[in-house]
């Protein structure tokens, strides 16, 4: 029997497509509430370069491949993979109006073919994933608690992962820091998690991850275990 799905999964399928036309907010594609429409202000370029930055770290590993997308949002993450050579990309997120969203967004891209959007608490037990060759997911692990970790890494079906990794590393990121601690006050944001490599290769290690190490580019961290 599945679990009452976290308070953050709660959260984030309420909120996630307002954060998401914040955060890339060039498009204009969607529409952001007042507070996340403000903090594009102070993120300006962030979300962007983060994004581009896994794609260039991912890019030789893909060509020809199956790539998970996990917290897929609208899908711009997967339509970057396959336009980078990805033979299919299949992608998750908790919110049902985001996973809409990039079906149509598929379809109107005319990828519909290379890609499949479904909807998963990744988080719950034994949540059914696809097997591919490698799993993303940017701005998603820092919600997990040790014990929803220990799920997630628990249901994938892969050898490779490259995740964005906010290590505690970031709290000394002075002005960033403080920035995200009065973002996630004010919207009432549930959990955010700070691991250091050795504590989530502990969690990692009982699912055959090893040898994983972190990148750090552009300002962003990854973790991964493919090869350099």
């Amino acid at each position: 029997m599945n679990r009452q799905k976290s308070e953050s999964a709660k959260y984030w399928e309420e909120h996630l497509l307002s954060w998401e036309a914040g955060a890339y907010y060039k498009e204009g594609t969607q529409n952001a509430t007042w507070w996340d429409r403000l903090s594009s202000v102070f993120r300006g370029d962030a979300m962007y370069v983060r994004m581009k930055t896994a794609l260039e770290l991912i890019a030789p590993h893909i060509n020809g491949k199956t790539v998970l997308d996990v917290g897929c949002a609208s899908g711009r993450f997967a339509f970057q993979m396959i336009q980078a050579g990805a033979q299919k990309v299949y992608g998750t997120d908790i919110s049902s109006e985001a996973v809409e969203f990039a079906k149509k967004r598929g379809v109107e891209l005319g990828m519909q073919d290379r890609l499949e959007f479904s909807l998963a608490d990744v988080v719950q037990p034994n949540t059914p994933l696809p097997h591919v060759d490698l799993v993303t997911a940017l701005g998603v692990i820092e919600y997990f608690n040790a014990d929803d970790m220990s799920a997630f890494l628990g249901n994938l079906r892969t050898k490779y992962f490259l995740l964005d990794f906010p290590d505690y590393g970031r709290k000394k990121e002075f002005p960033t820091w403080i920035l995200r601690q009065v973002y996630i006050r004010v919207n009432r944001l549930p959990g955010v998690y700070l691991y250091s490599l050795d504590e989530f290769s502990r969690i990692a290690e009982p699912f055959g991850f090893r040898d994983l190490h972190v990148i750090k580019k552009n300002n962003f961290y990854y973790v991964t275990n493919l090869p350099a």
